[in-house]
């Protein structure tokens, strides 16, 4: 009983270490993926007097993406009615020119006004709506968001590792009488510590593939997709090969490095 113990004390550690890291990575993904829609979805309205050149604002606000013309088609169609042929042609004239403006990267509210300052220099612009203070507001959420998960999974994670190397110390001094007989004998270090890696390595790989199945099905779960929907965020699917390839070569590497610093530490084997 106390040996099942011992080994749920290094298969949970690693698998709360391997599950912070995934987490962080899977928040990244998730805000790098809300930055980038801000910016597709993102767009200032200009009104002008006359016809705007992209390349010519460019040369004052270079993080421009593209400027486009917004018709006024739909709204002189809703007058036709009301309005005869002759007036409607007049107020198509008098009609100013209305512009989308997409920026490459999402600006934050001090760069939004200088923006918008600079457009308001052009004497043929008479309006500006940034539309700013919502995408903003998400987005800075989001990165709270982010910059709490990190603080705590490094706190979780520190207390896995230090729960790892304790473990591994006991292991290490319940194997001594062994390891003390086999150094007599002149086995080498790695042939001593054998049963302290083959230990770990076995916990660590269950963790790590649990972590795997976790994070597998979790994003194609009704609930979280629901979730998901809601916030109007996207859960990226897990990439069994790259990114499960990282956590149980992770899990492999901190292994032996545990083990090797450990045994090597108490400097009786």
């Amino acid at each position: 009983m106390r040996s099942v113990s011992s080994h749920f004390s290094i298969m949970i550690s690693v698998f709360v270490l391997l599950f912070s890291f995934q987490f962080t990575n899977l928040i990244k993904s998730i805000v790098n993926d809300y930055a980038t829609k801000v910016v597709n979805d993102y767009a200032i309205v200009v009104v002008s007097s006359t016809e705007l050149k992209e390349e010519e604002l460019k040369k004052q606000i270079p993080e421009i993406e593209s400027l486009s013309e917004i018709s006024s088609k739909k709204i002189l169609d809703r007058l036709k009615n009301d309005m005869s042929s002759k007036n409607l042609a007049l107020l198509q004239v008098a009609l100013p020119k209305f512009y989308s403006l997409k920026l490459e990267s999402i600006p934050n509210k001090k760069r939004v006004e200088a923006i918008k300052q600079k457009l308001l220099s052009i004497t043929s612009i008479s309006r500006i709506e940034t539309f700013a203070k919502t995408h903003e507001k998400m987005f800075k959420m989001l990165q709270l968001l982010q910059t709490m998960v990190y603080i705590f999974a490094f706190f979780v994670a520190f207390v896995a590792i230090l729960l790892i190397f304790k473990q591994i110390r006991i292991w290490t001094y319940e194997h001594h009488r062994r390891m003390s007989i086999m150094t007599l004998f002149g086995a080498s270090f790695f042939m001593k510590s054998a049963m302290l890696y083959r230990m770990t390595l076995v916990d660590s790989l269950f963790s790590s593939i649990l972590v795997c199945a976790l994070y597998t099905i979790a994003p194609k779960m009704g609930v979280v997709q629901t979730f998901a929907a809601e916030l109007d965020i996207v859960i990226p699917p897990f990439d069994l090969l790259a990114e499960g390839g990282t956590l149980i070569g992770a899990s492999i590497l901190f292994s032996l490095f545990a083990v090797t610093i450990v045994a090597r530490k108490i400097g009786r084997v």
